[in-house]
Order: C-alpha cells, then sequence, then structure tokens
C-alpha cells in the first residue's frame, strides 16, 4: 500500500475544458457548469462536480484517471493515502492543483515548484528541473526516511521531461514510479532496478556537491577546476555557464539527484563509515 503519492500535475483538465467551450451546446447544462465554474475560478466547485463522474472519464484530465488507475488495477492507494500535487510555475497549474486538492478533499497538498514554466527553457532547464528533483527528494526524506512511509510518484502529468527526473529519482532513492499513457488502459511501472550509483564518486566531490547545494547561486568554476580536472563524471553532475567572460557551474538536475541521494545513505551510514569519535581521555594537544 502507497502512504504518500507524490503526483506531478499538467494541464489536461484545462485542455479538456476548453474543448468543451469550443464545443459546447446550449442544450449539455454540466458542459456549461464546468465552464462557467472554471471561468469564475470556482475551483472547489469544480472539484465537486468531478467527484460526481467516472474517475476514467478523460474529462477528469490525466492525474484523476492515472491515480484511479494506480488504486483500481495495483489496489495500492487507499482513503489514507496521502498526495503531494506538485506543480508548474504557473497560474494554469496552481488553479489544476487547486482543483484536485479539492477532488481529494483532507488528504492532499499543492506545492508550486519555482522555474517549472515553459516561458524561459534555460531556467526549466538550469533551476526548474532541479527545484523538481529537490521538492520530490524532501517529501521522500521526510516521510520514508524518517517516518519509514511508502512512497511512490505518479509522472503522469505535466512535462516530459519530468518522467526522466521522476524515473531516476525512483532509480537512486527505491521508490516505484508510475506512468499512464492517454492510450493505456492502465498505469505502467518503473519498479527500482538493482542497481546503484558510485557512492565513491560522491565522497570524492561532496565538498563540491554541497557547496553548489548551500547556494541559489552559481560559482566560479575556477575555484573548483581541480575537482573538475581530476574527476571526468563530474561534468554530468554541473552546468556551466559562461558571463562576461568567466565560466560559472552550479548543480544540473541529475547532480541534484546525486547528491540527495548519497547525502541521506552518507547521514544514516556515517557511524560506519568514519571512524569512532576518539574519548577526551586520550585527545592530545596538537604538534605544530
Amino acid at each position: 500500500m502507497i502512504d504518500v503519492l507524490i503526483c506531478t500535475v499538467g494541464t489536461s483538465l484545462k485542455q479538456n475544458i476548453d474543448n468543451l467551450r469550443s464545443n459546447n451546446t446550449e442544450d449539455n447544462p454540466l458542459n456549461t457548469r464546468f465552464i462557467e465554474a472554471y471561468d469564475e475560478a470556482q475551483w472547489q466547485s469544480i472539484g465537486n462536480t468531478l467527484r460526481g463522474l467516472d474517475p476514467q472519464n478523460r474529462l477528469c484530465g490525466a492525474e484523476i484517471n492515472s491515480i484511479d488507475s494506480i488504486s483500481r488495477h495495483r489496489n495500492l492507494i487507499g482513503e489514507n493515502t496521502q498526495i503531494f500535487f506538485l506543480h508548474s510555475d504557473t497560474d494554469d497549474g496552481e488553479n489544476i492543483s487547486r482543483i484536485l486538492c479539492a477532488y481529494y478533499a483532507g488528504r492532499s497538498e499543492a506545492i508550486r515548484v519555482e522555474e517549472l514554466q515553459d516561458a524561459d527553457p534555460k531556467a526549466f532547464r538550469t533551476k526548474g528541473l532541479r527545484n523538481l528533483a529537490k521538492q520530490m527528494c524532501k517529501i521522500i526524506h521526510e516521510n520514508q526516511v524518517l517516518r519509514s512511509r511508502n512512497c511512490a510518484i505518479n509522472a503522469t502529468g505535466g512535462y516530459k521531461a519530468q518522467i526522466a527526473i521522476a524515473v531516476l529519482i525512483g532509480q537512486a532513492l527505491r521508490v516505484p514510479v508510475y506512468y499512464k499513457h492517454e492510450r493505456f488502459d492502465e498505469v505502467i511501472e518503473f519498479p527500482p532496478m538493482p542497481v546503484s550509483l558510485d557512492f565513491q564518486l560522491w565522497m570524492r566531490v561532496s565538498g563540491l556537491l554541497y557547496a553548489l547545494d548551500g547556494t541559489s547561486e552559481p560559482l566560479k568554476r575556477s575555484e573548483y577546476s581541480e575537482i573538475i580536472d581530476n574527476e571526468n563524471s563530474v561534468e554530468s553532475l554541473i552546468n556551466t555557464e559562461q558571463i562576461d567572460g568567466v565560466d560559472y557551474i552550479e548543480l544540473s538536475p541529475v547532480g541534484q539527484i546525486f547528491h540527495e541521494a548519497y547525502r541521506e545513505q552518507f547521514s544514516s551510514s556515517r557511524d560506519r563509515i568514519l571512524p569512532p569519535p576518539v574519548p577526551p581521555y586520550e585527545k592530545r594537544d596538537p604538534r605544530w
């Protein structure tokens, strides 16, 4: 049973209502009600009305369709399953999430992912996807790691790039990922594979990763050139950008996931990896 479901959010529900708008006739009061409620920002009303439909009705949108499929075909979602809706940094994403929270009243929460938008492709790539990874990893840490609650990711809604991020997080943190294409009868699962990332690499470059993770601003590449030049794999963990002729670096989405995964493993394995502390009576003054 899934205790916590992390669900990415798209705009298929809005597109479905827009389709009703273009095809609406006066003799269909339900369609008219949806259109008027959306135009008047009556998110609670729309959520309540959607609950009266078959959750597999395409009008309900990708998120409700896929969550119902996980519940119906996999029997993994119960009334107590908590749902986090991670939506884009847009008004449409926020509005759809409000409708979804109304539909799943009392057990859902909407989270806005900063810079996850399609108006600025560079910000989407360098910041939006990284922020998405941070939010997913935070939810998993707070629930699965600290509280032993079973987590899963539903990556059906939203931008296609989010699927790749979700699957990578699933592999790194041992969390199942679900996806439902609009033509599929049910969801498909990306189960965690029996593979692992390179913990020794993380140990060697963790100083760089902590430095990049601890700031929202890029850092000068030259200050970390020794680490970057000696570790070929580091290039896949960082983004490099030239500003006024100077190269700056920041964590890539993959680097964020890599760091989040092994930071948790190091914290839980610290006593096994590091030597025990020296008792006070055995300590000696330093020799200079």
